[in-house]
């Protein structure tokens, strides 16, 4: 475990570590901070760390954002609270996309597969996330590294994204798959689970 945190810190520049340093202690004071006044405060902050800023942003409270120095983000970007964003592989959100609460975005991930073992450098890796426009993610979902989501897709609560979303495609489940197959396969069921016998079938069993 600790060969692999100190592979992870050498590849922070001084400008990446000091941003670090500043989400642990600043941001950890303005996450909660109330009202409108903290909305401000956080993108200021953002502002000020983020690889781009489009426009005004609205991250409401107990949100999380660390390595934000990879992040980019387009216009009229919002969260709902307690929204976990780690940009450390790159993440890329485009213009009027919003994120409900509980979600969580990371851009880096541990092989389970590997052979020298989970915590190790060799199953340690980055992978960038591109968040279209226009696109809506429900409440308590989790977006995978190296996923692509479309424009104007809409990525259903309790989601689990481990692959690409395309555009104007809408998804739901865990896996996420898409709301149609979900939906057909869910109604199938639900029509054999409920289905009652007729009439002549009960005639049938008397006999």
């Amino acid at each position: 475990m600790i060969p692999n945190v100190k592979h992870i810190l050498s590849q922070y520049s001084l400008k990446e570590f000091l941003i670090r340093g500043a989400e642990e202690y600043i941001w950890w004071i303005i996450r909660n901070w109330p009202g409108f006044e903290g909305v401000v405060l956080r993108y200021l902050f953002l502002k000020c760390t983020t690889k781009k800023l489009a426009g005004f942003c609205w991250i409401s409270r107990s949100c999380t954002i660390v390595n934000s120095y990879g992040l980019s983000i387009g216009k009229n970007f919002a969260t709902n609270q307690n929204v976990l964003i780690d940009a450390l592989g790159g993440i890329e959100i485009g213009d009027n996309t919003g994120i409900g609460p509980n979600c969580v975005i990371i851009a880096q991930e541990h092989s389970m597969l590997s052979k020298e073992g989970y915590a190790s450098r060799q199953a340690y890796r980055k992978k960038s996330i591109k968040i279209g426009s226009n696109v809506w993610i429900g409440s308590n979902c989790f977006i995978k590294a190296g996923v692509t989501i479309g424009d104007h897709a809409v990525i259903g609560a309790c989601s689990n994204v481990i692959t690409d979303v395309p555009a104007n495609g809408r998804m739901i489940g865990s896996p996420a798959r898409p709301y149609v197959e979900v939906m057909r396969e869910f109604l199938s069921k639900k029509d054999q689970l409920y289905k009652l016998p007729s009439l002549d079938e009960g005639k049938e069993e008397a006999l």
